[in-house]
């Protein structure tokens, strides 16, 4: 089985990421896969159904997991808050151009003895809490605002809900275990996909540990512990976890997992081409990765 993953298309953000985008397609149309994974960040408000619509003519099986940008609203957004673009929204666009929404149930590959289990997986702060209260002072009004030195994060502003983070958190990870529990049940292995980071190898390759307030927020807003501990205990029998949304590749082990971390950016793209079972992995670049304007 040939699989294509990519993540973080941002589809109608500028010009030079959506013509990488058709690039891709051309690239999958001349030699289509079995089965598309799209890792989120697919496009705000319209440009996701429009991205889904673009890919949906692929005679293949396709997946997909949100990521935080798809969750962005406007202030009396007619979708509803981002809850309701979460829980109601998206799936319903994912059901109208056929794609399998992995953040309410698992794709179960019975011929193939795989599932794929995936997650928008979120932030709770659980990667640097600890280091933020120790050494940035006014860490609690930072998490609140999401605050760096210079700038805010936009979830900050564009995610709006009746939850915190780390209740969201709580709810996403939840699910995703029982999901891949009950996946585990069915078929022998799983590939596992985020868009945050699943776990912390997945996140901004640094020579040494986060130092000062924006690199220890940016890790506090990145993932958390509560679902990397999980994929500990089940890694034998995950043979992949790719996950998105920082924007830079990287590749680290869990256990016996192999993780990666696609790394596509707004202006160009990166897409994997996994193959199973003889787990090889092929990368493509699509786009110039050194032209952003």
């Amino acid at each position: 089985m040939r699989i294509a993953i990519t993540a973080d298309l941002h589809f109608g953000h500028n010009r030079r990421g959506d013509d990488a985008c058709k690039l891709l397609l051309q690239w999958l149309e001349a030699q289509p896969p079995d089965l598309l994974l799209l890792g989120g960040d697919i496009g705000t408000d319209e440009h996701f159904g429009v991205c889904l619509e673009f890919f949906s003519k692929l005679p293949c099986r396709k997946a997909l997991v949100l990521g935080n940008h798809d969750l962005w609203v406007a202030d009396n957004d007619h979708r509803g808050d981002s809850l309701a673009v979460y829980q109601l929204h998206l799936p319903s666009l994912c059901n109208r151009y056929g794609y399998h929404y992995l953040d309410t149930a698992s794709l179960i590959l019975p011929e193939v003895n795989l599932a794929i289990a995936g997650s928008i997986n979120w932030y709770d702060y659980t990667w640097s809490l600890e280091r933020m209260k120790a050494e940035v002072p006014d860490w609690q009004w930072r998490l609140d605002n999401k605050a760096f030195t210079r700038g805010r994060h936009n979830d900050g502003r564009f995610v709006q809900w009746q939850l915190d983070d780390a209740r969201f958190t709580q709810m996403v990870v939840a699910k995703f275990q029982q999901q891949l529990l009950q996946a585990l049940g069915q078929v022998e292995h799983a590939i596992v996909m985020t868009h945050h980071p699943a776990f912390h190898g997945l996140t901004y390759l640094r020579a040494a540990p986060a130092q000062g307030v924006d690199e220890l927020l940016w890790e506090a807003l990145s993932g958390n512990r509560g679902l990397e501990m999980f994929l500990v205990e089940h890694a034998a029998r995950i043979p992949l976890i790719v996950s998105g949304h920082t924007h830079r590749a990287a590749e680290a082990q869990l256990g016996s997992a192999r993780g990666i971390n696609i790394g596509g950016d707004y202006h160009f793209k990166r897409m994997l081409q996994y193959d199973w079972p003889a787990r090889t992995i092929e990368t493509f670049i699509f786009g110039d990765p050194d032209k952003r304007r």
